[in-house]
């Protein structure tokens, strides 16, 4: 059995390691989430369950690093100026690349925008605060600890294909759909995933993945459009034009658009092109094949 769970130097296998740390995260995860049911109801408004689900990752995170002797920090999660920068770039690179989307579905005559009946500013502000949740949780579950051990295992590309289809799946799809949106929609997501860890791998930081992250889906609430099957109320409100919901979106949001599909392509190849700052630092020689005999 050392084979199966060592490797040839006796160190545990990375995929057991990524393994190891899901399901304590996912245990801690439900635990906190379980725990906000018990808050009073004066104090849960205040409390989003995103971050307490963020919460169970770190919790789950330190304890994988400890048993490492690793820091945080060797997992591109840190506070600084250069991690600010990072943010405030990608939080304007997903709305860039979701207003793209918006403004193809609307030459297309998929929709157009009205403004709100009574637009709310603090209802724009607690979806920013809650989208930032949101980005933090997932980007520190799937490209963090995870993902990160899946690439010293198998490399960036199964990495990259392993993480995204994980990303992919544990995004709710109605059934409901028609079947050609359902397909835009999952395409979409894996797309995301993928540009997500594009984004983490050229920075070796998790503040530019949590900033696009943010921006894409608080700018799709701004503008009305369902968040991944998610209602949201913003500034304006869509009306659909009855054209196809794989062209639209329709209820189901921008994700299920197959404007999204292209848009989020470009930005695929654009993050590949791009060499990015961990480049310069010299971080990309960590990828390493002879690492795949940790897998």
């Amino acid at each position: 059995m050392r084979s199966v769970f060592r490797d040839g130097e006796g160190h545990l296998r990375n995929g057991w390691k990524a393994l190891g740390f899901l399901v304590p995260t996912f245990f801690l995860v439900g635990l906190l989430l379980w725990g906000w049911t018990l808050l009073p109801a004066a104090v849960k408004p205040f409390v989003p369950h995103p971050f307490l689900a963020f919460l169970g990752v770190m919790i789950g995170t330190l304890g994988a690093l400890r048993l490492e002797r690793q820091p945080l920090a060797s997992l591109g999660i840190s506070v600084g100026r250069g991690p600010a920068r990072h943010l405030g770039a990608g939080v304007l690179g997903g709305m860039v690349l979701v207003g793209l989307v918006a403004v193809c579905g609307w030459a297309a005559g998929g929709y157009h925008l009205e403004r709100a009946g009574s637009p709310q500013v603090t209802a724009v502000v607690k979806a920013a605060w809650l989208m930032l949740g949101v980005g933090l949780f997932e980007e520190a579950l799937f490209h963090g600890y995870f993902f990160q051990r899946i690439i010293r295992g198998l490399g960036t590309f199964w990495a990259q294909v392993i993480v995204s289809l994980v990303f992919c799946l544990a995004h709710p799809f109605n059934t409901q759909m028609e079947v050609p949106t359902r397909i835009v929609a999952m395409l979409t997501t894996f797309l995301a995933g993928w540009m997500l860890g594009l984004c983490y791998l050229r920075t070796r930081h998790l503040a530019l993945p949590v900033g696009v992250h943010m921006g894409w889906n608080w700018f799709l609430s701004v503008m009305g459009f369902g968040v991944s099957g998610n209602e949201s109320h913003g500034w304006w409100t869509p009306v659909f034009h009855g054209r196809p919901e794989w062209l639209s979106g329709g209820a189901y949001g921008l994700e299920a658009s197959v404007f999204s599909v292209g848009v989020l392509a470009l930005a695929v190849v654009g993050l590949t092109r791009w060499k990015g700052s961990a480049a310069r630092d010299g971080h990309l020689q960590r990828e390493d094949p002879s690492l795949a005999s940790n897998a």
